[in-house]
């Protein structure tokens, strides 16, 4: 649901200014289609990846990981919590306010990523690490430059840093480079630029401002900044610990191998789930939502034959490379939680519209402590098999919890899933 929050308070920012109708070359580059366009080419990446041995595609995979779960971690959810402000916070709190929360945010997502590293016993510390603070400057400034309504300039930039990893990737391959470690760091390489692109468009934003009025705020409302970034951050925590810690697992308890097959099916059935996230966008930015918005069966049927496509391009992966042979059968054992993941997504939406951040923080949290049990009960002894089962037991969990929470918030409407 992160994508979905950031997405919501990105479009609905207060400070953002009125934009005029957007052309037919306006809507041929739409912010929108600049989105789906790096979703596309990180997709894309992934498929390159498959190039690797397995076990040299474990190594990138536990670097990433570490890395975007230690972003998310550490990160404090400021990108979120940003855009979320209501217009004029910046010059209230001051800049000074807002670049400590910033280097704050930036340092514990340097500690997580190399406590993850250590704790997978799979890459390097230095490109977690780096990799790790290169997305949380990118990702929380970038919510800045959303905020004054700049999505087309921050999404060529994610688009183009899409292309950019993938030409590095097919550049590696032809040159017989296929060490997971080289095309670490050719991905740290492509954080970073991508971070220095985004903080030179901030940079020359705060300039155009000219200089910041003096703070007003008290330390009330610090203290109340304080608050709202752990009750935002407890959930989002929780909802990326569910989602990416059995990687880590994965590779402490059954190696680079396996790593590499289970988080490329991992990859492949997420894709199942983009007509979820869209639905959610569309339930939180509607002002009134009505009966049939609580209907999940139609965005599961349109999930199913996206989850088979994906599961049959395993099998056909696993038939020309032997190694990635069990990528299908981890992408069934995934199959039932991508469709429960699909519907908890629409639940959740209309919780968090109905009754708040609390109640679908609450669900976030239950299940956390459902799947951390059942990584660790399972991992080590099932390896990739178990870790695809446990993942499909948490999202069903999670979609459980969010569609009770939600029957109690509202009478039955017969018709209804």
């Amino acid at each position: 649901m992160k994508s979905v929050s950031v997405s919501n308070a990105g479009r609905s920012s207060p400070d953002a200014p009125d934009v005029p109708a957007p052309g037919p070359l306006r809507r041929l580059v739409a912010p929108e289609r600049l989105y789906l366009a790096a979703l596309g080419l990180t997709g894309l990446a992934a498929v390159v990846s498959v190039a690797l041995p397995a076990a040299e595609r474990g190594e990138l995979s536990a670097n990433m990981v570490s890395a975007t779960l230690g972003a998310a971690v550490g990160g404090l959810s400021l990108d979120t919590f940003l855009l979320s402000r209501p217009a004029g916070w910046v010059f209230s709190r001051g800049r000074v306010w807002v670049l400590a929360m910033f280097v704050t945010s930036v340092l514990l997502s340097a500690v997580a990523a190399a406590l993850l590293t250590a704790l997978s016993g799979i890459g390097g510390y230095l490109i977690g690490v780096g990799s790790a603070a290169g997305l949380t400057i990118a990702n929380t400034v970038s919510s800045i430059a959303l905020r004054q309504r700049s999505f087309l300039a921050v999404y060529s930039m994610r688009a183009a840093s899409g292309a950019v990893l993938v030409g590095g990737y097919l550049a590696l391959l032809a040159t017989g480079h296929l060490d997971g470690g080289v095309w670490s760091v050719a991905w740290l390489a492509v954080q970073w630029v991508t971070a220095f692109a985004v903080c030179a468009l901030v940079l020359g934003m705060v300039r155009r401002a000219g200089p910041a009025p003096a703070p007003t705020a008290n330390a009330l409302d610090y203290r109340a900044d304080l608050r709202a970034v752990g009750n935002l951050h407890t959930g989002i925590f929780a909802q990326m610990m569910t989602l990416r810690f059995n990687q880590i697992l994965v590779a402490r308890y059954v190696g680079a191998g396996p790593l590499g097959v289970y988080a490329l099916a991992v990859a492949a059935l997420e894709f199942a789930q983009a007509g979820a996230v869209v639905r959610a966008q569309r339930i939180l930015a509607d002002r009134n939502v009505d009966a049939s918005a609580h209907r999940a069966a139609p965005v599961v049927r349109s999930a199913v034959p996206v989850a088979l496509a994906a599961v049959a391009a395993l099998a056909v992966l696993g038939f020309l490379r032997p190694e990635y042979r069990l990528a299908w059968v981890l992408g069934l054992c995934l199959l039932p939680g991508t469709l429960a993941a699909a519907a908890g997504k629409t639940w959740s939406s209309l919780l968090l519209k109905k009754r708040g951040e609390r109640a679908t923080t609450v669900a976030a949290v239950i299940t956390l402590i459902v799947a951390i049990t059942a990584y660790f009960g399972v991992i080590p002894v099932a390896g990739v098999i178990g870790a695809a089962l446990a993942s499909s037991l948490a999202y069903a969990v999670h979609a459980f919890i969010s569609r009770a929470s939600l029957r109690r918030s509202r009478p039955r409407i017969p018709g209804t899933v």
